[in-house]
């Protein structure tokens, strides 16, 4: 009952507090003739997913956003004058459902606290002013909480951002602040390179011995300013080329464990000063012919981790008025914040190939299909890889029992690693030997076929699509497929939707598996619009398969836009 009291506490101060922001600016814009625009959306959850501690966890979930933007500040809109507008949007995301040992350490001995978890996460989405066609139309800018998005990904930071437009059909644009991080004030953690688990540490660390210890949660992160840095150039005509080559670098600053392991004699040693979080560079550039079809292509450069993070490239063909042709590829290698313990590990890419035709058969019905391949790369065969590092402890000093050992490994139910001590540990030195074995880490490639298939009808009042997929390799394999439709009535006063699927999946490297798991779903929403600037929506889910049993979740929404 006390997160509940918290969450919507929280939900109301936003709410609240937004709405006479919007009274204050929505007075000034009438006396300056400046453009409003007000937006918001409350959504609640609840779910059921399963638990570590062999139970069910119950989820309440309340999501709040309001954003208000002013437009034209300087009164009436010139077209290449210069223009100021600003925009505020703010998130609250609420957890009524948490239990009481999840959030408070001393409840259960600290055996179900997760760190970070909090009843009411406030975030700041954006908050910004910014100017257009500034100095004779030569600057733009950009001051406050604000995102960029270009080859190297989705990014926010707080700061400055200036663009200098030049006659020469490019712009040039630099900008520096501070990377938005978990557990800074009105701040999220979804923009921080992967690998890192930041966040509050309020109630750590007391004096008086009680409440969690950073050292009891290594991989927790303490929170601190991330200075970062970018420039990039950009095309800026003709209208049918666009292209962005873009840098960027981010620092990790503050003090954090280097070890997930006390060491008996030194306790946990830490590193802090000014050092590197992401060194990325990367371009992207397309070519669109409305007559003809298009181009594209583009990749990212880990200067840090010194390879490719992502590549793609694709070409697409206008066959006539009603058809559309492409093929596609990408390339995904996963990289890690400077800070990350997964720096430490192999990780491999994945390339996928895709080719897809689209065509518009009438003009309610439109068919689509897509076909193709995903290779995935490891060092060393998995299962090879394994029975090598088994098979080691045949040939270690310790022979006795030689065999069992073997077949206990082989069955995973004994683990030969460092961590058993391997100075004295036979077993566990040959398993570490055969690991680094370079004849053991050649590169192992494994394909999956891809497919997908589509067919949508549309009129004025509904849709209803049908669609199917399959990925067939190896390792597995998830076919399966689904209906969905909605319908609109009283000229959209009211609406109701349905969507039923049914999908089979199978693990071959999981021998505890059947081999086949079957896995259906069906999901009933009904929405109302009362008024042109409000929709309210409703939806009921229910999932069963023979894995996880039963599951279900009902979500509620409001969704409003204001504009004048």
């Amino acid at each position: 009952m006390a997160e509940y009291a918290v969450g919507l506490a929280a939900n109301r101060k936003l709410f609240v507090g937004v709405m006479v922001l919007g009274g204050v600016l929505g007075a000034s814009s009438r006396a300056q003739a400046a453009d409003v625009e007000l937006t918001g959306t409350v959504a609640f959850q609840g779910y059921e997913v399963a638990s570590p501690w062999g139970y069910e966890v119950e989820r309440r979930r309340l999501l709040g956003t309001l954003g208000f933007s002013l437009y034209h500040l300087q009164g009436d809109f010139v077209p290449g004058k210069a223009d100021y507008n600003a925009r505020v949007i703010f998130r609250v995301n609420s957890e009524f459902g948490l239990d009481a040992a999840e959030t408070d350490f001393d409840q259960a001995a600290g055996g179900r606290f997760l760190p970070g978890v909090s009843a009411a996460r406030m975030d700041l989405m954006q908050a910004y002013v910014e100017g257009k066609h500034l100095a004779d139309g030569w600057l733009s800018f950009r001051a406050g909480r604000q995102n960029v998005t270009d080859a190297l990904g989705w990014w926010s930071f707080d700061g400055g951002l200036v663009r200098l437009h030049t006659p020469a059909f490019f712009d040039v644009e630099a900008y520096g602040g501070l990377e938005q991080r978990g557990g800074l004030f009105l701040s999220t953690s979804r923009y921080e390179s992967q690998g890192v688990w930041r966040g509050d540490h309020s109630g750590f660390d007391k004096d008086d011995g009680t409440g969690p210890r950073s050292s009891d949660f290594p991989s927790f992160l303490q929170p601190a300013v991330a200075p970062a840095f970018g420039f990039a150039i950009e095309s800026a005509g003709p209208n049918w080329l666009h292209g962005r080559l873009t840098y960027r670098r981010v620092y990790n600053t503050g003090e954090v464990f280097t070890r997930q392991f006390e060491d008996p004699a030194t306790g946990y040693p830490t590193v802090s000063g000014l050092r590197v979080s992401s060194d990325r560079i990367g371009y992207a550039a397309n070519i669109e012919k409305t007559d003809l079809g298009g181009l594209k292509g583009g990749f990212s450069y880990d200067l840090y981790n010194e390879l490719v993070p992502s590549a793609f490239g694709g070409v697409e063909a206008y066959i006539g008025p009603h058809v559309t042709a492409g093929l596609d590829v990408d390339h995904y290698h996963p990289t890690f914040d400077g800070d990350s313990i997964f720096n430490w590990f192999t990780h491999n890419p994945n390339t996928t190939a895709t080719g897809r035709v689209a065509a518009r058969l009438t003009k309610k019905i439109d068919l689509a299909a897509q076909g193709g391949a995903r290779m995935f790369s490891t060092e060393g065969d998995p299962e090879e890889f394994g029975r090598a590092q088994c098979e080691a402890i045949r040939n270690s000093p310790e022979t006795v029992d030689a065999d069992a050992k073997v077949q206990r490994c082989l069955d995973g139910l004994a683990r030969y690693s460092v961590g058993d001590g391997l100075p004295n540990n036979p077993p566990a030195q040959a398993v570490f030997a055969a690991s680094r074995d370079e004849a053991n880490r050649e590169t192992r490639f494994s394909v999956d076929g891809l497919g997908t298939l589509v067919a949508r009808y549309r009129d004025t009042l509904g849709n209803l699509e049908l669609r199917g997929m399959a990925q067939l390799g190896e390792r597995g394999h998830r076919v399966g497929g689904d209906i969905s439709g909605e319908r609109s009535f009283e000229g959209g006063l009211f609406s109701l939707g349905a969507r039923a699927s049914l999908y089979g999946f199978s693990n071959e490297q999981n021998v505890e598996d059947q081999g086949n798991l079957m896995s259906f779903g069906y999901v009933l929403g009904a929405g109302l619009k009362p008024l042109d600037l409000a929709r309210l929506g409703a939806e009921w889910e229910h999932n069963i398969n023979d894995q996880v049993g039963q599951r279900f979740r009902v979500l509620a929404r409001l969704d409003v836009m204001w504009g004048r």
